[in-house]
């Protein structure tokens, strides 16, 4: 099972080109990786940083770009869970442009639970689980 978003591609996404600018791409992944806790956790992820003060900083990325995206097209975000540790996953991220179902980009970006007040590791509570195991 995936969780799959769909992203405009707006013009301060594109360089001189006129294509995403690569920082772009994990710009798009993250937006994904917010809708995916706004749509299917029981808490958003700003709540989830402002409320509650945890997060989830990425601690390594894995990425290959295979095609390019331009200004006014329709990413398709697809989000996967590929491992859950203690304290720590791995999303995986697909990128395709919605017009052709080309294949842009792909990443693996593991990131931790964080206390953001103490910049403490922590583990993964039971619900967060369960939600990322069902799209493991």
């Amino acid at each position: 099972m995936a969780f799959t978003s769909l992203l405009k591609i707006r013009f301060d996404d594109v360089d001189g080109a006129g294509i995403v600018y690569y920082p772009q791409f994990f710009h798009l992944c993250h937006k994904a990786f917010e809708d995916f806790f706004d749509d299917a956790a029981s808490v958003s992820y700003p709540r989830l940083i402002n409320e509650f003060r945890r997060g989830f900083p990425t601690v390594a990325i894995n990425s290959e770009f295979t095609a390019s995206l331009r200004y006014g097209d329709i990413a398709l975000v697809q989000l996967t869970i590929e491992k859950i540790g203690t304290s720590s996953a791995t999303f995986g991220y697909k990128i395709r442009r919605k017009q052709d179902s080309k294949l842009c980009f792909t990443a693996q970006i593991t990131k931790v639970l964080m206390d953001l007040d103490s910049n403490a590791v922590l583990p993964i509570p039971e619900d967060m689980r369960t939600l990322f195991q069902n799209i493991l």
